[in-house]
């Protein structure tokens, strides 16, 4: 008998019997059920319990030395929110990130689709490298890369770092890895290669080929690839920073120093509308037979 051979005893002569495969299987699963399952928890622990702690804070008046269980449901209020979401300057650096997000978006696509498409449908031999070249802008620190860069322009263009539009390459730039992993996925996804050889036999020309076969197939890990640079950029802090921008993370952090738990509240916020965008955009994406996640991309 093997090792993996599930036995018990028989009832009055001590012999053993081999349990049925299909009881092994189940008794093989559980442990990896149990380490499967004490994962996601430990995981969702490690989220929401910080997430609860802001919540407490920026939503209930009620010093943490005098909290007890009589006191949990009570000085809940959404003023410390309110107040954050009608001032001035946190509006306008919305509106700023806002515009950050569209042109970033538009210079991703510009620059990626056209790349991915060739590397799909012509070399995709290529796709490793491409791959590869695509994490480069995660391997550089953002302190080295805008120093780098603000020291070649400053002399040549000062009029483009004085803009708070350049941010807009920083930004196309760090949300290139995921931009590419969403085209890439979709173009296989939708066999383009099968789609551009069955187009070309047909006699279309490249043009159309691109713009009435692969793009509209496309819109899908097209939307998925804006949705997760848009998350990118109205979270990102270290290049505004840096380059002395007001963006809507930047704005946060200054106004938190004045009203901490507004500040607070607001963040809270943010992150929340950011997952239940990227939810809902991964939801439509499904509807439409695309599965993509936010992860693993």
């Amino acid at each position: 008998m093997s090792m993996e051979s599930v036995t018990a005893l028989a009832p009055g002569n001590g012999e053993s019997v081999e349990a049925p495969p299909i009881e092994r299987g189940r008794l093989r699963a559980r442990p990896a059920s149990f380490l499967r399952w004490a994962f996601l928890i430990l995981v969702a622990l490690y989220f929401v319990v910080p997430m609860l702690a802001m919540a407490r804070f920026a939503f209930q008046n009620v010093p943490t030395a005098l909290l007890t269980p009589e006191k949990i449901f009570t000085g809940w209020s959404l003023s410390g929110l309110w107040a954050a979401l009608t001032d001035p300057q946190i509006l306008s650096a919305a509106k700023t990130s806002v515009l950050l997000v569209v042109f970033a978006i538009i210079l991703n696509l510009v620059l990626l689709v056209p790349l991915a498409i060739v590397t799909e449908v012509r070399s995709p031999q290529l796709r490793p490298f491409l791959t590869a070249f695509t994490l480069l802008p995660w391997v550089i620190p953002p302190i080295a890369l805008v120093v780098g860069v603000a020291a070649t322009f400053r002399a040549t263009v000062p009029w483009f770092l004085a803009s708070v539009f350049s941010l807009v390459p920083f930004y196309a730039l760090w949300a290139m890895p995921f931009t590419y992993r969403a085209l890439d996925a979709g173009l296989q996804a939708i066999s383009a290669r099968t789609l551009y050889e069955a187009a070309r036999s047909m006699g279309a020309s490249l043009g159309t080929i691109i713009f009435r076969v692969l793009l509209p197939n496309m819109r899908a890990s097209m939307i998925a690839a804006s949705g997760l640079t848009a998350a990118m950029v109205l979270g990102e802090f270290a290049f505004a920073s840096l380059l002395l921008k007001t963006t809507l993370p930047t704005q946060m952090v200054t106004y938190e120093r004045s009203d901490p738990r507004g500040g607070l509240a607001l963040a809270l916020f943010v992150m929340v509308l950011t997952a239940l965008s990227l939810g809902l955009v991964v939801r439509s994406l499904r509807r439409r037979g695309l599965n993509i996640q936010t992860t693993g991309l």
